[in-house]
């Protein structure tokens, strides 16, 4: 039932397919700029995975330079995963209610379409997010003592809050830290007590998420064991 052919795609790549496909349809339809802008967006959560994979390949092969670089830019792009929440904003934008009734659903399929679109873009940015970050975190608690690893981890999580602020107020992207000047002459204009509690919440947001995903993550772990 399960058996796959030697060589043949592995299921996310149809998957993925799919939801380009989805996306693109939407905006051909809809019109919606925003479609392509979530799918986009989906490929930068996507990002920190991939450079998590090599970071490890690099590692085993003993290349402390390319595994200190490919940590780094981890860093950069991370935040990118949690930024997808706010994607939610954009449902402001489609019509889930009639014209005729406030109160009734509207059938219109593409509105609905929409909304699964966005729901699944931060579902897919959040879990690929969540567990290169559990496998960073990982990597610390074997390589240092357990307080500095879950001190680094607090900082992640302050520093991808801070960065869901800067990208979705400021409109800085993450290649923007290769400007250093710029971007710190950005921020700087930039700090008041909403931008502190926004990216406050934020980190806390990150925080949590990353903690039920590793607890689902080592009860299904269990799970497994127990079925061996």
């Amino acid at each position: 039932m399960f058996y796959r052919r030697r060589h043949a795609p592995h299921p996310i790549v149809y998957c993925t397919a799919l939801y380009i496909l989805i996306s693109l349809l939407l905006f051909i339809i809809t019109k919606r700029s925003v479609h392509l802008v979530v799918l986009w967006n989906v490929f930068l959560a996507n990002l920190p995975l991939l450079l998590v994979f090599f970071m490890c390949l690099e590692d085993q092969r003993r290349d402390t330079f390319r595994t200190g670089l490919l940590g780094v830019l981890w860093l950069i792009f991370f935040p990118n995963a949690p930024y997808l929440i706010t994607d939610f904003i954009h449902l402001q934008h489609i019509t889930f209610y009639t014209n005729e009734t406030p109160n009734l659903y509207t059938t219109n399929f593409w509105s609905w379409l929409g909304l699964f679109q966005i729901g699944a873009a931060v579902f897919i940015g959040l879990f690929s997010g969540m567990l290169s970050l559990w496998i960073i975190h990982h990597r610390f608690l074997k390589r240092l003592i357990s307080p500095i690893a879950e001190f680094a981890l607090l900082m992640i999580f302050i520093s991808s809050g801070a960065a869901v602020y800067i990208g979705r107020f400021l409109r800085l992207n993450s290649w923007d830290l290769f400007y250093p000047a710029h971007f710190i002459t950005q921020i700087t204009g930039h700090i008041n007590s909403f931008s502190i509690a926004f990216s406050l919440m934020s980190a806390a947001a990150v925080g949590i998420e990353y903690c039920f995903f590793s607890v689902l993550l080592m009860t299904a772990a269990k799970i497994s064991r127990l079925h061996r």
